[in-house]
């Protein structure tokens, strides 16, 4: 009975007041969307999958739901899904260097459209410049691309904005590995496993996502040739 009350109740409310309900959905939906802590990603994926369906979203904000859309997808490691959204998002608007950043890092961990991927990162470095979470990103492009001393630079330049992220330091030591500079690599290695134990599983899976290639591939001769005399 007290269950029938309070429905009774509810429905007297969402009749006498169906705009502001519907005002609330909405701002809770575009909530749910962008994300944060709690909400785990498949609530952020349908939501934002909601917003798009409903046709009621354009411009911009259509560019900030696809861009959300977007980190959902990276959260579930659909990085080819990501970068779709993230191409969606950057057709909206053009300049947003978060989406940038997040493409750059999605085709960096699949090993794909690496020069595009470095143009992706340059420029959201240039619109928002020394992001420490950008300059990390690049630096596992640079690992990717097997430019070992630029890759340093970048993670260095990371690590001195954000020293507790264990990715930079571990990044950083298998540059440093890479160049043969074992004891720089340890006590990378040490800090990034003292800060996160499951780094090495990280980048474990990030191999794994560019089909086994990752950091430990081969670089291919014609990367070398364009981009060597570069950096």
């Amino acid at each position: 009975m007290i269950r029938a009350i309070v429905q009774i109740g509810l429905v007297l409310v969402l009749a006498a007041a169906p705009a502001d309900v519907r005002a609330d959905d909405a701002t809770r939906t575009l909530s749910n969307c962008k994300g944060g802590a709690g909400i785990w990603s498949d609530l952020r994926l349908s939501a934002c999958n909601d917003l798009i369906k409903s046709g009621k979203v354009a411009g911009a904000e259509l560019a900030r739901v696809h861009y959300h859309r977007g980190n959902a997808r990276l959260m579930q490691s659909d990085y080819r899904g990501a970068i779709e959204d993230y191409n969606a998002s950057l057709g909206l608007s053009p300049n947003n260097p978060d989406a940038l950043h997040e493409r750059c890092w999605a085709k960096a961990v699949l090993n794909k459209e690496l020069e595009e991927a470095l143009s992706d990162c340059n420029e959201s470095l240039r619109l928002k410049p020394n992001d420490p979470e950008t300059l990390g990103g690049r630096g596992f492009l640079y690992l990717r691309l097997g430019f070992m001393k630029t890759a340093i630079l970048d993670y260095s330049a990371a690590i001195e904005a954000m020293p507790n992220q264990a990715s930079f330091h571990y990044g950083r030591a298998v540059a440093k590995q890479r160049l043969g500079d074992q004891d720089g690599a340890d006590a990378d290695f040490l800090t990034a496993r003292a800060l996160d134990p499951k780094i090495d599983a990280v980048f474990d899976r990030l191999d794994d996502a560019a089909g086994g290639k990752g950091v430990w591939g081969t670089i291919t001769g014609y990367w070398r040739a364009v981009l060597k005399w570069i950096y």
